[in-house]
């Protein structure tokens, strides 16, 4: 079964004289994978203050970050989203989450797979 994994992070790291780095702290505010299908699947919506998600996948899928159906609208993932290689992993700031700290929990990660 092959899968997206996805950690939620509210900021970048701090050093000890305050300036923000381009490291992701620890721990995150949620760690969980997602099945990645010939459909469209997606995860739980997202925490109210996240701001980065870390994503990597064992296997080739697309991915996009859309609206929770029934909350904003309806999300899906084709495969002209982004796109991840086996073992790939990226960051990715969530853009929705920069309004109100409620914005980001409308959304979700969606992913499909690519063959």
């Amino acid at each position: 079964m092959s899968k997206i994994y996805v950690a939620e992070f509210s900021g970048l790291g701090g050093t000890d004289q305050g300036d923000s780095v381009n490291i992701l702290g620890i721990p995150s505010l949620a760690e969980y994978s997602i099945i990645v299908s010939a459909g469209s699947s997606g995860g739980p919506a997202l925490q109210p203050t996240t701001k980065f998600v870390e994503l990597s996948t064992d296997t080739t899928a697309s991915f996009a970050i859309g609206g929770v159906a029934g909350v904003v609208g309806t999300g899906s993932a084709t495969l002209s989203n982004c796109r991840l290689s086996p073992g790939e992993r990226i960051v990715r700031r969530v853009p929705f989450s920069q309004g109100t700290p409620q914005a980001a929990a409308a959304y979700s990660i969606f992913t499909t797979a690519n063959v």
